[in-house]
This record gives C-alpha cells, sequence and structure tokens, in this order.
C-alpha cells in the first residue's frame, strides 16, 4: 500500500532538476572554449574561464554568432528564443540571484572592470565625491565619499568603506546619520558611478503615446511585445551581454553562492533552454 510519503517523494523525483540540467548544458560548452580558445602563450594568458569569456566577449565565434543570428531572426527558432530571453528576464526579476543588492540582471550586466578611481558631481550649494584608493591594503578601508560646501571646499559628510558596497555603504553609521535624505540619495549615485562593475543596461523602456498606450521605442528589439520588454538593437552588445549572463548564473552556481531552492528554479529553467539551443552549433 502506497503511503503519502512514498506518494510526495515520487512527486518530487518527478520534478525536472534545470540546476543540473543546466550544469550538463554548461560542460560542453566549457569543453568546446577550452579546446578551441585554452592558450598559455597569448598576451594576457587565456588559461581560466574568466579569461576565455572575456575573449569570446571580444571576438567572432560560433556561440556568440549564433546568438547575433536568433536576435536578428523572424524565424520560428528566433521567436522561441526571445521567449525564453523575455521568461528568463522575467524570472531574474522575480528572484534576485543571489540577492537584490547583486543580482544578476538583463538590468546590471557588468562586461569589464570600471577604471575610473574618483567621481563628483556638484548638485546646489554641495559637491558629492567618491574616491578609491587602490594603493591601500586590503585590510583598511580604501573607499572614501565625502559632501562638500561647493563654495569652500568643507566637508561636511565623510564616509569610509573596506570594499565598493550599496549594503556596506547602507548600512555604515557614518552614512546613516546623515540627515537629509536627498543629500543620502545623491552620495549614493556618485558612489554607484564608481563601481567597479559598472552595470550595461540592454533594456529600453517603452514609447508611451498620447493615449497612454505604450509602444516599440526606436533602436530596440522587441523581445516580448505583450508585455512591452524591448532591448537596445546593438546586436554585439546584447549577445555579449547573454554570454556574460550564462557565465555569472553559472559561476554562482558553481561556486555555491546559490541557494537551489525551487523559487530560483525558473531562472535556471530558461538558462539551461538557452544554452541547450546556443551548443548545438558546436558540434564537431
Amino acid at each position: 500500500m502506497a503511503t503519502n510519503t512514498h506518494i510526495n517523494n515520487w512527486i518530487n523525483r518527478a520534478e525536472l532538476d534545470y540546476y543540473t540540467m543546466f550544469i550538463k548544458s554548461w560542460i560542453p560548452f566549457n569543453a568546446w572554449y577550452m579546446k578551441d580558445f585554452y592558450d598559455e602563450s597569448s598576451t594576457p594568458k587565456r588559461t581560466s574561464d574568466r579569461s576565455i569569456i572575456d575573449f569570446l566577449n571580444a571576438n567572432s565565434n560560433k556561440y556568440r554568432d549564433k546568438i547575433k543570428s536568433l536576435l536578428r531572426g523572424t524565424d520560428v527558432a528566433s521567436k522561441d528564443f526571445l521567449e525564453l530571453l523575455a521568461k528568463l528576464h522575467y524570472e531574474l526579476e522575480s528572484h534576485p540571484i543571489p540577492d537584490y543588492d547583486n543580482r544578476i540582471s538583463f538590468l546590471t550586466v557588468s562586461l569589464s572592470r570600471n577604471t575610473l578611481k574618483t567621481y563628483s558631481q556638484s548638485v546646489g550649494r554641495f559637491t558629492y565625491f567618491v574616491e578609491f584608493q587602490d594603493q591601500l591594503p586590503k585590510t583598511q578601508k580604501r573607499w572614501f565619499l565625502e559632501i562638500q560646501k561647493k563654495v569652500n571646499n568643507q566637508t561636511l559628510n565623510r564616509v569610509e568603506l573596506f570594499e565598493w558596497s550599496l549594503e556596506e555603504l547602507n548600512n555604515d553609521p557614518d552614512f546613516i546619520s546623515i540627515i537629509e535624505q536627498d543629500q543620502k540619495n545623491k552620495l549614493r549615485d556618485t558612489f554607484l558611478n564608481i563601481n567597479p562593475k559598472k552595470p550595461i543596461d540592454v533594456v529600453i523602456k517603452p514609447k508611451r503615446n498620447r493615449n497612454g498606450n505604450f509602444s516599440q521605442p526606436n533602436d530596440s528589439i522587441i523581445i516580448d511585445e505583450t508585455n512591452h520588454l524591448y532591448f537596445t538593437d546593438d546586436y554585439d552588445l546584447v549577445s555579449k551581454v547573454i554570454v556574460q549572463l550564462i557565465y555569472d548564473l553559472r559561476c554562482k552556481l558553481f561556486h555555491g553562492e546559490l541557494d537551489p531552492i525551487e523559487a530560483n528554479l525558473g531562472v535556471y529553467e530558461n538558462a539551461y533552454k538557452i544554452q541547450k539551443i546556443l551548443i548545438k552549433e558546436l558540434r564537431a
């Protein structure tokens, strides 16, 4: 006689494990790029996953060329691919991975390191200033934020942080002590401009017509017309963002930073289905 426990266990086993399936879809991609692009003699060396992914995004190759072809296409395969991109976007926005401040998203992908060490902006009577002193050891605070009077450069507020982190900034007592919320917002905005992993946003807001309806903005790709989701029509940039985003999802999973709960499963379901389409191009 079957028990409720038996029934529940069999139901659980009937569910597809998209975490594992995503890993299986990554393995042939990993094997392909290691075989074709690993190079100890190059400058810089291409011997790590990170360095090879950067190389793939800087050069034409079968994997990224397939993405651009699907983005441009109008056939069934292209429409299916765009639908998966839309679903992945919605899942990532609904279920931030690994968390909201550090989430992986089409709104926050970083392709290259931001080299800015200082940034300032003047608004009204104040100057908002941020500096990264990378010559200091990591054991010391290296990020310095100030609100200064524009008229005499007098420092009114100063915040010192160990690393670039919105969470660390928001929890810092000196930042919390700033009375004016508008000043806190502007200092945070200044901090965002010097983010070492300054994000790229490929999502374009729809146009709103006089009658209140939405329509496709100029220079955009229709990802989901029903829900007014559009990406920039810079196909090369979007293809790089997709490669980077898939790689970021791989890293969170492989490095154990992800809690493999059911809520996050939809993200990896769509990432797996996208990856499954792309690796077919890699057959010898």
